[in-house]
């Protein structure tokens, strides 16, 4: 491996643990219950209610205390502050040892020393190896939080949120449902009538003059009278 190839893999390394990605929500829902909780993103989670923020990711405090009443959602909560706390923990150790990692490149000033030159920049290399795997398992760990708090956050939706209620000191205070009478059915309605169509017969022609009606064959011959003498 040439100096420049090593100098080049330190500089991929560093760049790799630094890299970072923003962005944020613009449409707010506004059709919701008193204490339902929402999501949004402004270059973190963010869990709302329509009082206010509620815990942002990536550690969700107060979270679990918001959702107490429901076990599952509980469950969730503090499943998503533990690993918010981990991805925290080695997010930041990764990025020191990936800083600490270019102080290899230090060993381009011993290039009339090959073996310690190499030495540092190999270490700086292993180091940044470290830093990189450290900051990967972080991100996957910050991806876990991520998700139990949604998780929790829809748990708590289903069994109170979305039914107008919260959690209490005394479990979930959800308000008395009111029921309203249901409109009178309507009348009956009954088909009408159809009369059947009754066929039109063409009308009858005419028989031209100078003609016998067609006699039936069952009928008996004509009668001759004769003249008595």
């Amino acid at each position: 491996m040439s100096t420049r190839h090593a100098f080049v893999i330190l500089g991929l390394s560093a760049a790799a643990l630094a890299g970072c990605s923003s962005g944020f929500t613009t449409v707010e829902p506004r059709v919701l219950a008193p204490h339902e909780l929402t999501l949004r993103y402004e270059n973190e989670f963010q869990v709302h209610s329509p009082q206010g923020l509620v815990a942002t990711g990536v550690r969700y405090r107060g979270l679990a205390e918001y959702v107490a009443c429901v076990p599952d959602a509980e469950r969730h909560a503090l499943a998503a502050e533990s690993a918010g706390d981990a991805a925290v923990g080695l997010t930041i150790a990764g990025l020191t040892l990936g800083v600490g990692g270019m102080a290899g490149l230090a060993g381009l000033a011993y290039q009339n020393d090959p073996d310690l030159m190499w030495g540092l920049l190999l270490g700086g290399l292993g180091v940044e190896a470290i830093g990189l795997i450290m900051t990967a398992i972080g991100r996957a760990t910050k991806i876990d939080a991520h998700g139990n708090a949604v998780d929790a956050v829809n748990y708590y939706n289903d069994a109170v949120g979305s039914l107008g209620g919260r959690c209490g000191p005394r479990g979930a205070e959800i308000p008395q449902t009111q029921y309203i009478d249901p409109p009178a059915a309507p009348a009956p309605i009954y088909p009408v009538p159809v009369q059947p169509e009754v066929p039109m017969l063409p009308p009858a022609l005419p028989e031209p003059e100078g003609t016998t009606p067609p006699q039936p064959a069952d009928l008996p011959p004509e009668r001759i009278i004769l003249d008595n003498p």
